[in-house]
C-alpha cells in the first residue's frame, strides 16, 4: 500500500530534526517546518497545483510559465510559484488529455471559455502524447528527468486515478524557486490539443 503525502512529509522533516539531534548534516528549513508543527504554528492540508495549456501544433509543453496568472479552472499558480510561506511535497502527478471539438476558438477568451468547459480523459485518446517524455524541476533541481508519458497511461488500473504517476522519491517544491513541469514530443501535437496537469501532495499552510 502507498504512503499518505502527510506521512511521507513529516517523515522527512521529522528525520531532519534526527539528524540535528544527533549532530549531522540536515536541513534547517526542515527543521523549523517540524517545529512549527510541534508548536501549533503550522499545519498541514491537502494540496494540488494545476495548470491546463493549449498544446496544439507543439512539440515542447511548458505547463506553468511566469506570464502565468492564477484564474480559477485555468490555473491556480501564479509566475511559476508557490504562494509564500508554503512547502509542498509533490507525492503524485495527475497528467491529462482532450481535443477540442468543432473550430478552434478565434480569441484567447474564447479559448479560455472552452478550457474551463473540457471534460478531460486519458492522454491515451490524443496521438502521439504518451510517446512522448516529461519532466519536473524545482529547487533548481531535476526531481524527474524525462520520464515516459506511458507512466499516465493508467486506463484499465482499477487501483489507480486515471493519469496518475506517484513519484519513486518524492520531492519538496519550496515557495522561492519557480517550478517547471514540461512535455516534449516527438512530434507536433493534434492541432485542437488540450492538456491539464495536476502536482498533489501536503502541504504547509498557517494553523
Amino acid at each position: 500500500m502507498k504512503k499518505s503525502s502527510r506521512s511521507q512529509f513529516l517523515e522527512i522533516v521529522n528525520a531532519h530534526t534526527t539528524l540535528r539531534d544527533h549532530a549531522k548534516k540536515y536541513d534547517p528549513a526542515m527543521v523549523n517546518v517540524a517545529k512549527g508543527i510541534k508548536e501549533g504554528r503550522l499545519q498541514l492540508a491537502d494540496a494540488a497545483y494545476y495548470s491546463i495549456k493549449f498544446a496544439g501544433n507543439k512539440a515542447n509543453i511548458d505547463m506553468f510559465e511566469t506570464q502565468d496568472a492564477k484564474e480559477i479552472g485555468i490555473t491556480n499558480v501564479t509566475q511559476a510559484k508557490l504562494q509564500k510561506d508554503r512547502l509542498f511535497l509533490c507525492n503524485r502527478i495527475i497528467l491529462l488529455s482532450a481535443i477540442i471539438e468543432g473550430d478552434l476558438p478565434g480569441s484567447d477568451s474564447e479559448l479560455k471559455k472552452v478550457m474551463k468547459q473540457t471534460d478531460f480523459d486519458s492522454i491515451k485518446h490524443v496521438g502521439g502524447l504518451q510517446n512522448g517524455v516529461f519532466s519536473l524541476i524545482a529547487n533548481k533541481k531535476i526531481i524527474i528527468d524525462e520520464r515516459p508519458m506511458q507512466e499516465f497511461v493508467t486506463d484499465g488500473n482499477t487501483m489507480l486515478n486515471l493519469g496518475t504517476y506517484f513519484l519513486e522519491s518524492p520531492r519538496f517544491i519550496r515557495d522561492d524557486e519557480e517550478f517547471e513541469f514540461n512535455i516534449e514530443l516527438g512530434e507536433d501535437a493534434p492541432e485542437k490539443t488540450l492538456v491539464k496537469v495536476v502536482l498533489a501532495g501536503t502541504v504547509t499552510v498557517p494553523a
